[in-house]
């Protein structure tokens, strides 16, 4: 029989979880809820939980979906903002880990190397080597891989012609250092995602000297509200699951609809952008308007002082139809 897998290792479970990001603690906090027979245990790689909330720490950091969306069905969203940061984001996982025992029943610092099956046993042997370099070879009938879709040690990297004659800094945003100076520098931030959103008007709140911001493919981009007032009100009324399924369906079925909408009617969508959401959403919300030119994706290089940014983009060019 499997034992207790709060035991030290090697572990011998029913179902062993890989990766204790939001995905893995999901994972293993609906095997709490709803399976209460099955032994159960989390490998986590790094030293700490959270995933990409605790990982990155790029400046302006935060969700790029509403929480209502993002967030756990069972442990409804009550924070004061839809968009969160990664610290609300990372406060939020992890009490819901320690609310559903999850955080004592997750062994960090073991990074799963190997998986194999036997039929005979009817068992997986899941291969984990720690952080001192110390291999385990731990047993279960089922094994959740919750690893992600990147790689955590090395961010995607674009080589750029030319690249070793610059002579400021190129920076990941996945391993933004803590000790970067803003103030002052000029930035270039090569990308079009939801990195780049967040990072470019971070740098400019951090006092940089000058903000570029270069994409492929220029697009739209409509402020909203940071506060959802349709949630507010039904949370008031209604009991908080119930609040949290019909906000989230709400948030679910307008973000399919613009994207049809916009998909079938580019030219009618790219007004509405400029004309009425953007000047209607703004009203009481800075923002910054930065014309953009193709270029190449993925990595962002800066200025000088130059600094070079690896990210995605805040674009407001008129799109190619």
């Amino acid at each position: 029989m499997p034992h207790d897998p709060m035991a030290p290792p090697p572990l011998d479970v029913d179902v062993l979880v890989v990766g204790a990001g939001i995905s893995g603690i999901d994972t293993a906090c609906r095997l709490a809820m709803h399976c209460p027979d099955l032994t159960w245990a989390v490998l986590e790689a790094r030293s700490a939980t959270g995933g990409t909330w605790d990982l990155f720490r790029y400046p302006g950091i935060r969700s790029d979906s509403d929480m209502y969306t993002l967030g756990f069905p069972f442990r409804p969203w009550r924070g004061a903002t839809s968009i969160a940061s990664a610290e609300e984001i990372l406060r939020y996982v992890r009490d819901t880990a320690d609310e559903h025992g999850v955080t004592e029943r997750t062994h960090l610092g073991q990074r799963v190397t190997r998986l194999a099956w036997s039929s005979e046993d009817s068992r997986w042997t899941v291969t984990a080597r720690t952080d001192s370099g110390e291999v385990l070879e731990h047993r279960a009938r089922f094994v959740h891989v919750a690893t992600g879709y990147y790689a955590y040690d090395s961010g995607h990297v674009v080589e750029f012609p030319r690249q070793e004659s610059f002579t400021g800094e190129v920076v990941h945003p996945q391993h933004w250092p803590h000790d970067l100076e803003v103030a002052g520098r000029r930035f270039v931030v090569v990308g079009s995602g939801a990195t780049a959103i967040t990072l470019v008007p971070a740098l400019v709140a951090a006092g940089a000297a000058h903000v570029t911001m270069l994409q492929r493919s220029p697009s739209y981009v409509a402020a909203l509200p940071n506060r959802d007032v349709v949630a507010d009100g039904l949370r008031r009324v209604l009991p908080g699951r119930a609040a949290h399924s019909l906000v989230r369906a709400k948030n679910v079925a307008l973000s399919s609809v613009s994207y049809q909408a916009l998909r079938r009617f580019p030219r009618v969508g790219g007004a509405c952008c400029v004309g009425g959401w953007s000047s209607g959403c703004r009203r009481g919300i800075p923002s910054t308007r930065t014309s953009t030119r193709a270029t190449t994706r993925g990595t962002s290089a800066s200025a000088s002082r130059p600094t070079a940014t690896c990210s995605t983009s805040w674009p407001t060019a008129r799109p190619r139809w």
